[in-house]
């Protein structure tokens, strides 16, 4: 079974480089909002900063039109949704939760969405799922430890991806365990249907590995 990355098709974009006024739809940067849960590792420099609600999204210079999906940056993971997607992804069992967004003025003027924002709600997706892959298949090395703080970093991966049936709990929507605190996200062919057969805008696929028969 195919597994697919969703958010920018990376793969179309690094044929050529994007001028920011081609791009179709807009895009935001999230600048916040950041909370530490503890001091940062003295040894390797290990942070527990991450996002927490209202994720705060600044609109960058792109487009003025919002897609039903718009993502952090031209190659970001992170994505906010129209309500109404929102509700439609409950309603299919997708495994992802909803939180407030918030607006910060831009800081130069542009082709870009209008501050004060008035446009329709959106609401910032996190997927609750990670799924462990296939390290060696997947071409994936633990590239450092801490004996202090216990971190582990492990390689990155978006495509290529190897994930055995057992490892895989038959979530149609998750993320990669090892990928750490990326909002990379993933979907099965089965939730890539029901998300095409919605019609979305601004929702490419890239083709990211295979959950193993």
């Amino acid at each position: 079974m195919k597994i697919y990355c969703i958010g920018v098709d990376k793969a179309s974009l690094a044929a050529e480089e994007v001028r920011r006024s081609d791009v179709r739809f807009a895009f935001f940067s999230a600048v916040g909002t950041w909370t530490n849960e503890r001091e940062p590792c003295e040894v390797c420099g290990w942070h527990w900063q991450k996002k927490v609600p209202p994720l705060l999204v600044q609109w960058e210079p792109s487009s003025d039109v919002i897609g039903d999906f718009s993502w952090d940056g031209p190659y970001g993971y992170s994505f906010v949704v129209k309500e109404p997607v929102a509700a439609a992804l409950a309603a299919m069992g997708f495994e992802c939760q909803f939180f407030p967004v918030e607006y910060v003025k831009p800081e130069r003027a542009a082709r870009t969405v209008p501050f004060p924002y008035s446009g329709p709600k959106l609401l910032w997706g996190q997927c609750t799922q990670e799924v462990g892959l296939d390290m060696e298949a997947s071409g994936v090395e633990q590239s450092s430890s801490c004996e202090v703080c216990g971190d582990s970093r492990y390689t990155f991966r978006f495509e290529g991806i190897v994930i055995r049936r057992e490892m895989w709990g038959r979530q149609k929507m998750f993320r990669i365990g090892t990928n750490g605190r990326s909002a990379a996200t993933f979907v099965t062919e089965e939730g890539r249907r029901l998300l095409e057969d919605k019609g979305f805008s601004n929702l490419p696929f890239l083709a990211a590995g295979e959950i193993l028969e």
